[in-house]
């Protein structure tokens, strides 16, 4: 008979939990037939005493049959689930699976909704009137027609982790790479596409400080992945600088509206959009190489398939954009300040955490799980890090549906440094592991 004292005193020990005792570790989660209390003192033994490797997948097992598998029919190939750690002004999916469909590769995607300055791909849809509360069958049903889809977690896919995540939420014990692991890739088991791809953010505001601790994640879940026969690609991806000009919800949706038009300047998300599909297309082995990729990715942007798929998923999900008309017209937030510069010369801000916490303070991000966001409010960057100014241009703009305080204003302006010198800013992709 299960015992949660058992498994609490062996972790304390620092004693291997076998693979039926996490399964019946995560069936008592589940039925709810162990305390809370008693739940988070055995992750806060995990927490401190880790895992293993054989242990870090008996608990991925245990939480990807905790709930349902996705079972695609065999006229579903070329299927590839993306994942992000988050990051600011990371809008990468709602660019990438477009730009994926246009060049025939079909995308699972689960999502979340964002916590602190992290962005949720959730939010940034719930922001142009998405449904993303899909079950299987709509879900397979937008695969058809449009080659990718993306929904929210349910209750019967790895239920195990949402209790598990708001639990080591509320309990100091997220930062553990074994927890971190199971939860990422026992919802990307459970989804069952071919390739699994993940984004590792690495720097100031990303999960993972340095290139080092995001490694030791990254071939863990490769490990992992390899265990339920899926093959793992993580791309190591810099977070000292934001992810493009605009960050918030509603802005960043016009940022890629505008990507996939054609139209965009930020360098930064450019690379690494290109790196990624380019990646994905060469695994798929639809090109042979870096040209060709570049080349298809070119024509279905130059040739408006990308934002026809866009406009498609629109209608298929419910979202409010479905004419061209209606993504000129996407963004018309009530209140905006412009910051100027005051000097010439090359722009750095300060720091990348501090336009998160702002970003929090107009209500673009979330302190808590449960708090309201502000869908206009946000952050244009005018010039970007690294950029030359003059004396005079614009800088950075903030936006809300609300009058912008004094406050907030003063905290933008001190986070903007004009240096004399060029500035030298780390490469967009930091490394690849497969």
């Amino acid at each position: 008979m299960f015992n949660i004292l058992n498994l609490i005193e062996k972790k304390k020990k620092n004693e291997k939990i076998s693979e039926s005792e996490f399964a019946d570790f995560i069936k008592a989660v589940v039925n709810k037939t162990v305390a809370d209390y008693q739940i988070t003192a055995f992750l806060m033994c995990i927490y401190f005493n880790k895992l293993d490797e054989d242990e870090t997948y008996y608990l991925t097992k245990a939480m990807v049959y905790s709930g349902k598998v996705l079972k695609w029919p065999q006229n579903i190939v070329n299927l590839v689930d993306k994942h992000s750690t988050g990051g600011i002004g990371d809008k990468v999916s709602l660019i990438l699976l477009p730009l994926l469909s246009a060049l025939n590769v079909n995308v699972a995607k689960m999502s979340g909704r964002g916590l602190g300055y992290t962005g949720g791909t959730i939010d940034k849809l719930d922001s142009i009137g998405f449904n993303t509360s899909l079950d299987f069958n709509q879900a397979y049903q937008i695969l058809l027609q449009n080659k990718f889809f993306v929904m929210q977690q349910t209750n019967e896919i790895v239920p195990a982790d949402k209790i598990l995540y708001s639990l080591r939420d509320t309990s100091g014990t997220v930062n553990n790479v074994s927890l971190i692991v199971s939860s990422i890739m026992s919802k990307k088991i459970a989804t069952n596409a071919d390739i699994i791809y993940l984004d590792a953010k690495v720097g100031e505001c990303a999960f993972f400080k340095n290139l080092e601790e995001a490694k030791v994640f990254g071939l863990l879940c490769i490990k992992i992945g390899q265990k339920f026969n899926k093959k793992v690609v993580v791309h190591y991806t810099d977070m000292d600088k934001p992810l493009g000009r605009s960050l918030g919800n509603l802005i960043e949706v016009k940022e890629a509206i505008d990507f996939l038009q054609n139209k965009f300047d930020c360098l930064y998300l450019k690379e690494l959009i290109f790196e990624f599909v380019k990646d994905i297309l060469i695994d798929l082995k639809m090109v042979q190489n870096q040209d060709q990729a570049y080349a298809a990715i070119n024509n279905v942007l130059q040739n408006q398939e990308a934002i026809k798929r866009f406009l498609k998923w629109n209608q298929l999900q419910n979202g409010r954009l479905t004419t061209f008309d209606s993504l000129q017209n996407i963004y018309q937030p009530k209140y905006s300040k412009t910051i100027f510069a005051s000097k010439s010369g090359y722009l750095k801000y300060k720091s990348n955490q501090e336009l998160g916490l702002i970003l929090i303070d107009l209500k673009a991000g979330r302190k808590q799980k449960g708090d309201a966001l502000d869908f206009d409010a946000g952050l244009y960057l005018n010039k970007y890090n690294g950029e030359k100014v003059e004396v005079g241009q614009e800088i950075i703009t903030i936006y809300s549906s609300s009058p912008i305080s004094q406050e907030i204003v003063k905290k933008v302006e001190g986070n903007i440094e004009i240096r004399s010198e060029k500035i030298q800013l780390n490469k967009t992709i930091l490394g690849v592991s497969k």
